[in-house]
């Protein structure tokens, strides 16, 4: 049964596209196809999984709590975007662009579909402080990790009230 699904803004409530169709997911599928900047567009708890998102232009958008398993966001700009909670499993990341992005609790698909992702240093060293929380006897890894302790030193998230702690060398 069609339903009218509304696509507003996050930030001031306004229209960016409205058509009539079955879910949500169908509703973005359309606006992409025709060309509609969905930046800065309010898909909190969207079901979006599966959706083919590749090089829309998402930045800014609340994607919290958002179903992104299996989607195609190759090339999609999600800079400054909320992903908080989202679910990545699956997703292609491939050239996507995360700058900005919170990705707090966000499942990030490790596979081949999350290369050449473009992010920023917060966002850079957040993976790196938890590369070097990793467990592995492998001599190479431990180098690698006592190398980069200095820089995850500077996750944002240390000595706040996230049970993050300074990485010492003696941990690595």
């Amino acid at each position: 049964m069609k339903k009218y699904f509304e696509i507003k803004n996050r930030l001031d409530g306004s229209l960016i596209f409205s058509t009539e169709t079955t879910s949500i997911k169908l509703a973005v599928k359309a606006a992409i196809k025709a060309k509609i900047n969905l930046s800065g567009a309010n898909l909190s708890r969207a079901d979006l999984s599966g959706a083919g998102l590749s090089w829309a232009d998402l930045s800014r958008a609340d994607l919290s709590l958002a179903n992104l398993s299996g989607a195609n966001l190759s090339r999609a700009n999600l800079s400054g975007a909320n992903l908080s909670g989202a679910d990545l499993s699956r997703a292609d990341l491939s050239w996507a662009n995360l700058s900005g992005a919170d990705l707090f609790v966000t499942s990030w698909n490790l596979g081949c579909g999350s290369l050449n992702v473009t992010v920023d240093a917060k966002i850079a060293i957040q993976i790196l402080y938890h590369f070097t929380r990793l467990k592995c006897e492998d001599a190479r890894v431990k180098e690698m990790q006592k190398k980069a302790g200095k820089l995850a030193n500077r996750f944002h998230l240390i000595g706040r009230e996230s049970g993050c702690t300074v990485v010492s060398e003696d941990e690595t």
